[in-house]
Parts: C-alpha cells; sequence; structure tokens
C-alpha cells in the first residue's frame, strides 16, 4: 500500500462508536446520547471536517443556544485565531493554528 493510499484510508476511517450514533440518530434523530458522541468526535477534527456535524446539530436543534455556542466556538476556536501583533512598531497579520500547535505569521 503506497503512502497516499494509507493516508487517504486514515482520512477516511470512522470510529465504530461513531457508525452506531449515527445509526441511533437514523431511528430516533433527538437522541441525545448519540449526538454526544458526535459531538466529542467533532470536536476533535478539523473545523472543515466537522462543519457538517455542527450544521445537522443546529438544524436539528434549532433553538439550543448551547449547541449553536459549540458551533461558533469551533469556528473560532480550532479553524484559526487572527490577531494583529505589533512588533518594532511594525503591525502585521498573524495567525496561529491552535489544531497544530503552530504558528504562521
Amino acid at each position: 500500500m503506497s503512502g497516499d493510499a494509507a493516508a487517504e484510508q486514515a482520512a477516511e476511517y470512522v470510529p465504530e462508536k461513531v457508525k452506531k450514533a449515527e445509526k441511533k440518530l437514523e431511528e430516533n434523530p433527538y437522541d441525545l446520547d448519540a449526538w454526544s458522541i458526535l459531538i466529542r468526535e467533532a470536536q476533535n477534527q478539523p473545523i472543515d471536517k466537522a462543519r457538517k456535524t455542527y450544521e445537522r446539530l443546529v438544524a436539528q436543534f434549532p433553538s439550543s443556544g448551547r449547541f449553536w455556542k459549540l458551533y461558533i466556538e469551533a469556528e473560532v476556536n480550532i479553524l484559526f485565531i487572527f490577531s494583529y501583533i505589533a512588533s518594532d512598531g511594525n503591525y502585521s497579520l498573524h495567525y496561529s493554528d491552535r489544531k497544530e500547535g503552530r504558528s504562521i505569521v
């Protein structure tokens, strides 16, 4: 198996607990235990992969401020944090990828 194929397979891996949670949601879309599993999984993913889960969550529970807050925090905290950093009197746009633990200037 080539390195690209292994990386692609790893990227497509879905834990068994997530598969079971998805099945439970097919039977009962309001199952909070199943949603909790999906939320935990989404919180460990980059936002571009987790966004679909968050959008499904707020579509299912549109009046839940708690779930909207989780989605907003994911968009703000996981993706990128932008800030201006002063250095030598000059301002430069600086952002850090907290998920990857690196800073990029």
